[in-house]
This record gives C-alpha cells, structure tokens and sequence, in this order.
C-alpha cells in the first residue's frame, strides 16, 4: 500500500495520520489496515485508536513514548502495509419512520421548511425518491464518535442524494433522529444540537447505557466502524410497536456477519 500518511496534532496527547482529502472506500481500508497494524504492533505507550474516514487518531502517552518516535513508527508500519482487501462486516438493519412528526416539529421548531421537501427540491426529485434513493442503498459506517452512539455513514453505491447542514445549527434535535449532510447518514443518540437535514426517526436503539437488550452485551454503542447500514421505510404503527419492544427488551436485532471486499481498480 503506498498511501502518504500526514501528521497532524490534536493537542498534546494524541497524534493525527491522515490519509488523503476525499471520503473513499481504498482511503478508509488503509485507515483500517494501520489501525489493526498499530494494534498489533503493542507499542509502548499508545493508548486507544479512533479510526474514521480518512484518518487514524492515536492517544499516546508522552512519558512513555516522544512524538517524534511514534511518527518515525508510524510511518515504517505505513510503508509495510499489506493491502488490506476486505474486512470483517456486519449488515445492521435499521427501521426509519422517514419524515416523522418529531422531525417536523423540530424542523418547525427553528424556522425552517420540511427537511424531506428541501432535500427534494435540492435534488430535482419528488419526496417519494429522496426517502427511496436513502434506503435503496448499503451505506458504510466510516466513523464513529462525537456522541456516544453517533456515527458517519457512507453510500457504498450510487446513492445520488445530498444536502448542506443548516445555515444555523438547531438548538436541539430528538433522540432516535437519523440525518443527512453531504452524502453521509449519521444519528442523535440523546437530544442535542446539530445541523444534518432530518431524514426521519428510528424506533430502535444505537445507543443504551443501560444495556436492556442482548445486543448491547458488549458495549452500550452499537455501532462500529466497518459496519454496514441498510435502512428500511416503516410507517407509524410498525415504529410504535418496535418502539414497544425495544422499550421492554424484547426487540431482536436485525445484524448479520459478513464481509466487505474492495472492488480492485
């Protein structure tokens, strides 16, 4: 693999590799590929990784390793690096009910149209194909972080829908809120701010710090970098009635184990 890694400091304690400009697929498996082979590696001092599109952050402890080292290590594990062609994926179905009523209200709220119709007009499209062109995709999970549960979400296929943030961020947004910015798909675990055009709400959880169901076993945040996203239109009965049983515990996930293979050039 021959993608040029830049560094970049993020304060004092942890270090930024960066890997290109753009939001693509080869970037992110190279991402990927020194995440697992920094992981590897038990450097000394180097305590947690975040992957995300095209960059690995990496907190390190500057008692037990100097900056300069790391970068010098770092960029020896880059020039080493096997080319990483498929990665271990799960396919996690989430309902959404699309243009729901708190996604109005909220639109409503800070004195802005329907966020469907201004993503349709955007488009050159009808509502109908906004919310057929966002679910008629797989979107791949490239990052995870700024909420506990928030994630970023790329189309792996022609999704041919965008939108800008807002002009002015919303002072508050429902939880269970999937959204759109660019082409990437992210959520509101907890209700906060944000800027995303609301696409609509899902019934189930991505996030749980009370872990009430099987699937947050092992971590109260569902999703994971290198999961993949396939989104299905619901109506208000079905959201109601999933929300029951997600409330009660009783919700079974819809994921699936897989893999997903880069596409050679």
């Amino acid at each position: 693999m021959t993608s040029r890694a830049t560094f970049r400091s993020l304060g004092d304690l942890e270090l930024c590799v960066e890997f290109g400009d753009r939001l693509d697929l080869a970037l992110n498996f190279t991402v990927l590929a020194l995440d697992r082979a920094l992981k590897s590696a038990g450097v000394p001092g180097v305590r947690e990784t975040v992957p995300t599109h095209r960059s690995l952050g990496v907190v390190y402890d500057p008692l037990l390793i100097h900056r300069r080292d790391l970068e010098h290590l770092i960029t020896e594990l880059v020039d080493d690096l096997a080319e990483l062609t498929e990665f271990p994926s799960r396919l996690v179905t989430i309902p959404i009910w699309y243009d729901d009523p708190w996604s109005q209200e909220c639109a409503r709220a800070h004195g802005v149209g329907n966020n469907i119709d201004y993503l349709a007009r955007m488009n050159g499209i009808d509502r109908e194909e906004v919310m057929s062109r966002h679910s008629g995709v797989t979107h791949w999970v490239s990052a995870v972080g700024f909420q506990p549960g928030t994630y970023q979400a790329v189309p792996l296929g022609d999704m041919a829908l965008t939108g800008p943030k807002y002009e002015r961020p919303r002072k508050w947004t429902d939880p269970g809120i999937v959204c759109l910015a660019g082409s990437i798909t992210s959520y509101y675990p907890v209700r906060s701010p944000g800027g995303y055009q609301l696409l609509g709400r899902t019934p189930v959880d991505l996030f749980d710090p009370l872990c009430r169901n099987p699937v947050f076993a092992e971590s109260p945040v569902l999703p994971r970098v290198g999961d993949r996203h396939r989104y299905v239109p619901i109506d208000a009965d079905e959201y109601h009635a999933i929300r029951a049983q997600v409330k009660a515990g009783e919700y079974r996930y819809q994921i699936e184990d897989g893999v997903q293979r880069l596409e050679p050039v």
